[in-house]
């Protein structure tokens, strides 16, 4: 008995199960999907598939400590609490009002309890993910980015290079001009890293790699085919 609500052409459940897995689904959807996976076989083997394949990008995060006020941070979104701006503000008006007098010490009360009012908690940074591939069938690399720290592949499969010719990396924005170019994949090796300063990763950014000369393309966009392609998605928190 087919699911309600759940796609049943293969090119629909392969591409549910893969939003499934990256976490790009809302929150509803997931659920729905969680509770297919029970008695949907095919569903369940296209997302078992899709984790296999998507199990090198576990290897590109770095460890890392949360900061020592990240609970409080949290806590405070959750249930925000006022900040304890009247204590600090007194001991700072105490110190102003005996070099300037009351007058300059209000003022600097309201200021201080301004700033520690308005200013909101540091956002975590927003991180995407893709899978650059030539067909469905065929993944090639895994890619994490954020804007701080860049754009990271994983190879999944070995890929030949014609002699003399180099991978270049590009990233393509929704409503860019024309791509940019990253930076080049060596040869050997498994995790590359490139800095995305030129163009910052977004949502539905295109990430493609094409064959070019040595010294990569000399008119700035790609010459050669495009070998893989991805897009990035953002990260559900």
């Amino acid at each position: 008995m087919a699911d309600p609500g759940m796609p049943q052409a293969p090119e629909e459940i392969e591409a549910l199960a893969g939003e499934y897995v990256l976490g790009t689904l809302d929150a509803r959807m997931a659920e729905a999907v969680r509770s297919a996976l029970t008695t949907n076989p095919a569903l369940r083997d296209a997302v078992a598939e899709w984790e296999r394949r998507l199990d090198p990008l576990t290897r590109l995060a770095r460890p890392a400590e949360p900061p020592p006020d990240a609970w409080e941070a949290i806590a405070a979104r959750i249930a925000p609490t006022p900040p304890p701006a009247p204590a600090l503000a007194s001991r700072v008006a105490a110190g102003w009002r005996n070099l300037f007098g009351a007058g300059l010490a209000g003022a600097v009360i309201a200021g201080l309890g301004v700033f520690l009012l308005v200013r909101p908690p540091a956002a975590p940074p927003e991180r995407f993910v893709a899978v650059m591939q030539s067909d469905r069938a065929a993944p090639a690399f895994m890619v994490e980015a954020d804007r701080g720290s860049g754009i990271r592949l994983a190879a999944v499969n070995r890929q030949e290079i014609p002699e003399g010719r180099v991978m270049q990396l590009w990233g393509l924005a929704p409503g860019d001009r024309g791509p940019t170019s990253l930076g080049f994949v060596p040869r050997d090796g498994s995790r590359f890293h490139f800095d995305a300063s030129a163009r910052p990763p977004v949502d539905g950014m295109l990430v493609e790699i094409s064959l070019e000369p040595p010294g990569g393309s000399p008119i700035g966009r790609p010459t050669g085919p495009v070998v893989f392609i991805g897009r990035l998605e953002r990260l559900s928190h």
